[in-house]
């Protein structure tokens, strides 16, 4: 190719990067506005401490999100994936569960002036118990699978079900640096401050511990409870997030065999009319 070909070539490439990178220049100037500062990282103690701040739904111990499956809704479990039931246990003479919480938080400054923050628990011997569904009173039903705090307080010989567990929430915050809500306060009892948004919410365990008579097995056979939660609630709802919800699974097996044949519970009286801390007062927030 003669010389004259070749930088003339050279030219035309060079000026289509120039107008290429000129074009780019808005784009980019929009990305920085939406997205305007690194994210940061806060203790998780930031976190940890803000949570279990009402005492509702199995008092006395603090209140976390629980689960419950779907099509049909037979299985409600408590993990406690944050360590708040095993800290009320320790300090009013229960058992020790050698819970162990760790993660990270990290905080995004956006462009309104509020933050977005992604919270990353690990857990394990996260206390664990399951009930049928619906429910009479999430307090003393029968338990299918493990025992409650309030079991072992009364009780502190018992063998209690333990899991390791799994959790990524994000939200919005109403500005960097700010305290963090209380989850179950802030997005299931409806007191979340202007600004703060439940955006995301996933959370799976795997526990192995007693199963009961209520489960229709000899009390104290060997049993698995598996929980895997998605809750997706800035989507355009449709499809496989029609619900906001593309999983949610509590399963309950014997160890080392198939899900337990349970039957949907007949509640033998009114079911309680508090909000339940599960997915389905989520959905009824945010669908």
């Amino acid at each position: 190719m003669p010389r004259d070909s070749r930088s003339t070539t050279r030219l035309a490439a060079t000026a289509a990067l120039i107008a290429a990178a000129l074009a780019a220049v808005p784009q980019l100037a929009s990305a920085i506005q939406n997205d305007p500062g690194p994210a940061t990282q806060r203790p998780l103690s930031d976190f940890l401490d803000a949570q279990g701040t009402t005492s509702i739904f199995i008092p006395p111990l603090p209140d976390f999100i629980g689960w419950a499956n779907n099509n049909p809704q037979t299985l409600f479990a408590s993990v406690d994936n944050l360590g708040l039931a095993a800290n009320y246990l320790a300090s009013h003479r229960g058992p020790l569960l050698d819970t162990r919480v760790d993660g990270t938080v990290s905080e995004r400054p956006l462009a309104d002036g509020r933050a977005m923050v992604t919270v990353i628990v690990h857990t394990t011997n996260a206390l664990t118990w399951v009930i049928a569904l619906p429910a009479n009173d999430f307090a003393s039903d029968p338990p299918l699978f493990g025992y409650r705090g309030t079991d072992l307080l009364a009780d502190p010989s018992l063998t209690p079900a333990l899991s390791r567990a799994e959790m990524k929430v994000s939200f919005t915050n109403t500005a960097p640096g700010a305290p963090l809500p209380d989850l179950v306060d802030a997005f299931i009892l409806g007191n979340a401050l202007p600004g703060q948004e439940l955006r995301t919410l996933g959370f799976n365990s795997s526990g192995d511990g007693p199963l009961r008579v209520a489960a229709g097995v000899p009390d104290g056979t060997p049993g698995q409870c598996n929980v895997i939660q998605t809750g997706l609630f800035m989507t355009h709802f449709k499809g496989a997030t029609a619900d906001g919800f593309p999983a949610e699974r509590v399963d309950l097996r014997q160890a080392g065999g198939g899900p337990l044949s349970l039957r949907p519970a007949t509640p033998s009286a009114p079911t309680a009319t508090l909000p339940h801390p599960t997915w389905g007062r989520l959905k009824t927030l945010y669908r």
